[in-house]
């Protein structure tokens, strides 16, 4: 009966550890925090390749983290380029591995959005309309060619004009 007990518990804690690494919220994407250094990035994506950009430079203006394989999981953009030790300023995230608090990730819907969340504005750019959630301090950029916009139309973008069933493009959080 203990056997089980510890397997219950060391099951629950490996769940909890799981679902922290992929948990998107309100200053953290996972165990990025506004904090984590160039060394931290190193530690949790041991397992996974890091490349800077730009290569072979003395500064780096993002770290992409691809999974083994080459799925892109997500890009990681530091506040001061030049500054190995700077502050994390935004993610970038592409993986559907990593999911908000409502379950919302990457092949979620505009309607999932608008289901959890409260849309504070929505901002037109050349190929996405960005979408901005205050209680994140995140955004959700939808591909304009779901919205049947034409690109580089910049012209305002109202709720009612976007499909429910638009697709993820990508998701930022922010760290100011």
């Amino acid at each position: 009966m203990k056997k089980i007990l510890y397997i219950i518990i060391a099951f629950t804690f490996l769940q909890c550890n799981k679902q922290n690494f992929s948990l998107i919220k309100k200053g953290a994407v996972g165990e990025i925090t506004k904090t984590t250094t160039e060394q931290d990035l190193e530690k949790i994506y041991k397992n996974d390749s890091i490349v800077k950009i730009p290569e072979g430079e003395d500064f780096v203006n993002e770290y992409a983290i691809y999974k083994k394989g080459g799925k892109h999981l997500l890009s990681i953009f530091p506040k001061f380029p030049r500054d190995t030790i700077s502050f994390v300023e935004r993610v970038q995230i592409y993986s559907p591995l990593y999911k908000t608090e409502s379950g919302v990730s990457t092949v979620s819907t505009y309607s999932d959005i608008t289901a959890h969340y409260s849309i504070n504005k929505i901002d037109p750019t050349f190929t996405t309309a960005i979408v901005y959630i205050d209680e994140l301090n995140g955004t959700f950029a939808l591909d304009k060619k779901d919205l049947g916009l034409d690109e580089f139309d910049l012209n305002k973008i109202s709720k009612d004009q976007i499909p429910d069933l638009a697709s993820i493009k990508y998701i930022t959080i922010w760290f100011e």
